[in-house]
């Protein structure tokens, strides 16, 4: 087991399905597992077979998916990789993972970089930022943590609008959307926050968006991937990544 990196999971009550159906991909890093969950929708245990060594759960914060009450959530659950003894940490939504049992070797030959899945702001409105969300999972280590959490306090209330900053801040306001926040205090962490270069972030909801993501993680080899709903996206997922790791033998 690798005990110096934390694969951590952000969740709740009604993600336990998917959970189930993602713990292989969490679990075949050989890392120690934990998954965060809110206090008031909290995961305590998967119905899953056999003991699993490593496996635990924390709950912080308030659930739901936009808001100043996620951006709190996301900040106590960073708070919570700084309580745990790994220097490294894979930070998974409920519909993301890495399908390669070994983490590529990238993120661990450049720790000082925050990496998750960069994709293009397509709002229309001004920003002080690159237009940019920043989509999990994410890489981060105890270091990229503390400078973003450092600048927590720092920043205003929403992204987009007039632009005002508070005094000696250059940054813009965040929106209530994680994917912005995270943006947000990447920028301001003194820390640079790059794109997996193996990675892909978009639906799989449609037919055009399950072919694509089968052909990039196929033909392209890649494995840090979001955002993925169903049982059998995951199952193909993982066929598709077999296939391209025999090809290149």
């Amino acid at each position: 087991m690798n005990l110096n990196t934390l694969v951590a999971v952000s969740a709740y009550a009604g993600d336990v399905r998917q959970i189930e159906q993602n713990i292989p991909l969490y679990l075949h890093h050989g890392c120690p597992v934990l998954i965060l969950t809110p206090e008031d929708a909290p995961i305590v245990s998967l119905n899953i077979a056999g003991n699993v060594n490593g496996l635990s759960f924390r709950s912080a914060g308030k659930k739901g998916w936009i808001g100043a009450h996620t951006l709190e959530r996301h900040r106590l659950f960073l708070e919570i990789l700084l309580q745990q003894r790994q220097q490294y940490f894979l930070f998974n939504d409920s519909d993301s993972f890495c399908l390669s049992p070994e983490l590529p070797r990238y993120l661990y030959n450049e720790p000082n970089v925050i990496w998750s899945n960069e994709v293009i702001d397509t709002n229309p409105a001004t920003s002080m930022l690159p237009k940019l969300a920043l989509q999990p999972p994410y890489f981060i280590s105890r270091e990229t943590i503390q400078g973003m959490l450092a600048t927590v306090n720092k920043l205003p209330t929403s992204y987009y609008g007039e632009p005002a900053s508070p005094d000696g801040w250059p940054l813009p306001f965040p929106t209530s959307c994680i994917d912005h926040y995270f943006l947000q205090l990447a920028c301001g962490s003194g820390y640079a926050h790059k794109s997996f270069p193996t990675g892909a972030s978009f639906e799989t909801n449609s037919s055009v968006g399950m072919e694509e993501m089968s052909n990039l993680v196929r033909n392209h080899g890649r494995v840090m991937i979001h955002s993925v709903k169903t049982d059998l996206m995951v199952k193909r997922l993982m066929l598709d990544h077999a296939l391209y790791v025999k090809s290149r033998r």
